[in-house]
């Protein structure tokens, strides 16, 4: 079995056959995780294991770089023992899939098939709209003028002229640090609770800031790309995440289902049964 602190076991594989998900769990995030894929997929997927990444905690000032990641996955498992059918990236999981895909192909001799389910790249101003989902989460918590303030010097943040995205991120980092201590200590609730919120959040940025170090465009190519509605609204507003994804994706298939569920709708399972090819 894998090391568990690079893999969590979705499904015990009843044969050598693995499916790879890269994601970002985080508990009580809205939504839908790799684990209710496997569920809403059932009986189709029971000869294969399922593994999901998980994340290292590191600092963002740190630095670390995209095959930090990828090398610390790689090392988590006896690879021989195994054949990868499958690696399925969410979200900005999908440029981390491509990196394993790759490394996994090499190793193998086969590649898996790459499966994105809204496939998104790194940007500057992913940073400032983590911290307006943060702000926006916390509601009434803070004053109209906190919610404004904290905004603004987000913006501010990833404006500033030739800031590096890591740069930006430690900043954001230390934004978040000090609004999540207003927030609660306002709620009565301990340091050390904030201290677990605020290195979860870290530990994000890190892993969002070293993705921009992986070029995943003649990987993803080659995969089949799911997209929510949501997605396309992104597209439609220009933002860079999908814009610039949507350059590279294979073959891609739009579904009438928001972000949130793309990984729990029927029509995903539909889909996949239909258009995977393991």
């Amino acid at each position: 079995m894998p090391n568990e602190e690079s893999w969590s076991v979705i499904s015990v594989p009843t044969s050598n056959s693995l499916i790879l998900g890269v994601d970002f769990p985080a508990a009580g995030r809205r939504e839908a995780g790799f684990a209710d894929l496997a569920a809403q997929m059932g009986s189709a997927w029971s000869g294969h294991g399922f593994m999901q990444t998980t994340l290292p905690s590191v600092r963002v000032t740190e630095r670390p770089a995209g095959d930090f990641y990828t090398e610390h996955w790689m090392r988590g498992v006896d690879w021989d023992k195994y054949e990868v059918v499958a690696v399925l990236g969410y979200c900005l999981g999908g440029v981390y899939a491509a990196e394993i895909a790759e490394r996994v192909a090499q190793r193998q001799g086969t590649e898996p098939q790459i499966v994105l389910f809204d496939g998104q790249v790194t940007d500057i101003q992913l940073l400032a709209a983590e911290i307006n989902k943060m702000v926006a989460l916390a509601g009434p918590v803070f004053s109209d003028e906190e919610a404004e303030q904290a905004r603004k010097r987000a913006a501010e943040i990833v404006g500033t002229p030739s800031i590096s995205l890591v740069d930006a991120a430690i900043e954001v980092v230390e934004l978040y640090r000090e609004t999540a201590s207003t927030a609660f200590r306002r709620i009565g609730l301990s340091d050390s609770r904030r201290d677990e919120v605020v290195q979860l959040f870290e530990t994000y940025m890190s892993w969002l800031s070293a993705a921009v170090d992986i070029d995943p465009s003649q990987t993803w190519k080659r995969s089949l790309a799911l997209t929510s509605t949501d997605y396309a609204t992104l597209e439609e507003n220009g933002a860079a995440t999908a814009v610039n994804a949507t350059k590279m994706l294979g073959r891609r298939i739009s579904l009438d289902t928001s972000h949130a569920d793309l990984l729990r709708d029927d029509s995903t399972v539909r889909t996949l049964l239909d258009h995977a090819e393991f």
